[in-house]
């Protein structure tokens, strides 16, 4: 029997719409900025009640910490300081 709070996994063993975690910095599928245009200060955007390792990549710039409420924007411009 499957508990309701459990999401059920699909295909690779990741649960639907979750990426597995990787040790990357996290550049190498970033977008350009829709405002300025560049890659170079783009981060992903960490969304949920963040580990400890997630707070250390916030506080080294790796990541952006976007809160509890997930919205449809999946990266942060530094240098615009902007989500898209």
């Amino acid at each position: 029997m499957q508990h309701a709070h459990y999401e059920q996994k699909h295909g690779n063993g990741n649960l639907r719409g979750h990426k597995p975690a990787g040790r990357g910095n996290g550049k190498k599928n970033v977008e350009a900025c829709s405002y300025c245009g560049e890659k170079d200060e783009v981060i992903p955007i960490l969304y949920g009640f963040p580990t400890h390792a997630g707070f250390m990549r916030a506080e080294r710039g790796e990541v952006y910490l976007g809160g509890c409420e997930v919205s449809p924007y999946g990266f942060f411009c530094k240098r615009c300081d902007r989500e898209f």
